[in-house]
């Protein structure tokens, strides 16, 4: 019965890292940080400009790390959800997760779906 619980959450959860916009939000956030890098670096930008737009730069990127912390909750509510259908309930649920063999079964099963469903939507595009 637990494996069954495990190959759910890993596809569920995988479904959801594929459809929320998460690799939007990071180049997002990778962006802006590689600006502030250059304009911190550059010796063209005056101090004054400095101050004006790096906290806009850094607003950015608190605002995205946020969202991504979010979407990354939302992308992991499956496996939360599943807990409360759990043969023991949740306590149980969250019991069973941390055992490393369901740790490394998930993790195998989350990138297989993923590859494979990466896979089949390029050969049909």
């Amino acid at each position: 019965m637990l494996w069954l619980f495990v190959l759910i959450a890993a596809v569920a959860a995988s479904e959801a890292f594929l459809r929320l916009p998460l690799l939007p939000v990071i180049r997002r956030v990778t962006e802006t940080a590689r600006k502030s890098g250059r304009v911190l670096t550059s010796k063209r930008i005056s101090d004054h400009w400095k101050e004006r737009v790096l906290p806009r730069y850094s607003w950015v990127i608190g605002k995205g790390s946020v969202q991504f912390f979010a979407l990354l909750m939302l992308a992991l509510a499956p496996v939360a959800v599943l807990g409360f259908a759990f043969p023991g309930g949740f306590a149980a649920w969250g019991a069973a997760l941390m055992r490393p063999l369901v740790i490394l079964v998930l993790c195998l099963v989350s990138i297989g779906y993923i590859w494979l469903r990466l896979r089949l939507r390029v050969g049909r595009g």
